[in-house]
């Protein structure tokens, strides 16, 4: 009997051991809470991206195969043009500092659309939808605002003097409505002014502190708003 009952235990240990875990159904597994925005630079584009850390059944996400970014490319100018479409394929890592990833795309072509949509695969079978895509058209970034001057005002108060650029930074023609930014750093600090139709700005200051500006202008291209370089810092005190 002692035998025999060794011999079970045994056998159910062995046919035990390596049985698993029933898997997750798929749509549990599916990874949940994909989003990014795409912010605009000088160089060209930065999609923001907020990784899953989460599965559609709430479990944790600790890893997942790819990160696909769908880029579809249309010049404006080709009347009839098709659209050119290129896959990019990423493998992002996930990890508890954070789950925003950057993308940079600098290959951008003037007078161009470009639409952008993204999906996660986890693993076979098992992957997002792609979403809905974020748009934009490109042209060159504008040149500096001419002629940046800085003119002080007794001791409390600058009058900042500009011109608008008349080209792109390439030399060719702006299309569309320009407006400006100007950039104010004072005690370590930095408060963004814009700046619409017109090319002046009247600002009070503190006698005695030192004050920094620089300005750049923004390009509205359609409908995207597209910033050029920032001037060199002008100071006063």
């Amino acid at each position: 009997m002692k035998r025999f009952l060794i011999i079970f235990l045994l056998v159910f240990f062995i046919f035990s051991c390596g049985k698993k875990t029933e898997p997750l159904p798929i749509k549990e597994s599916i990874p949940k809470g994909l989003s990014f925005e795409v912010n605009l630079t000088p160089q060209g584009v930065e999609l923001l991206i907020s990784l899953p850390t989460k599965t559609e059944g709430g479990y944790p996400l600790s890893k997942i195969k790819s990160l696909i970014i769908e880029k579809t490319e249309l010049p404006l100018d080709i009347p009839k043009a098709k659209k050119k479409e290129k896959i990019i394929k990423l493998s992002p890592k996930l990890h508890s500092a954070g789950n925003l990833f950057i993308y940079y795309d600098y290959e951008l072509k003037h007078r161009h659309e470009y639409s952008y949509r993204i999906k996660v695969v986890k693993d076979f079978l098992v992957e997002t939808p792609f979403s809905e895509p974020v748009t934009i058209f490109w042209h060159n970034p504008p040149s500096f605002p001419q002629k940046f001057q800085i003119k002080a005002l007794g001791e409390d108060a600058v009058l900042i003097t500009w011109e608008r650029p008349k080209e792109d930074i390439y030399g060719l023609y702006l299309e569309g409505e320009i407006f400006y930014q100007i950039e104010k750093i004072s005690k370590g600090k930095t408060e963004l002014i814009e700046i619409r139709n017109k090319e002046e700005y009247f600002d009070k200051i503190k006698p005695g502190e030192r004050v920094c500006y620089n300005i750049r202008a923004i390009l509205n291209f359609r409908g995207t708003l597209i910033p050029g370089p920032k001037t060199p810092d002008k100071c006063v005190e």
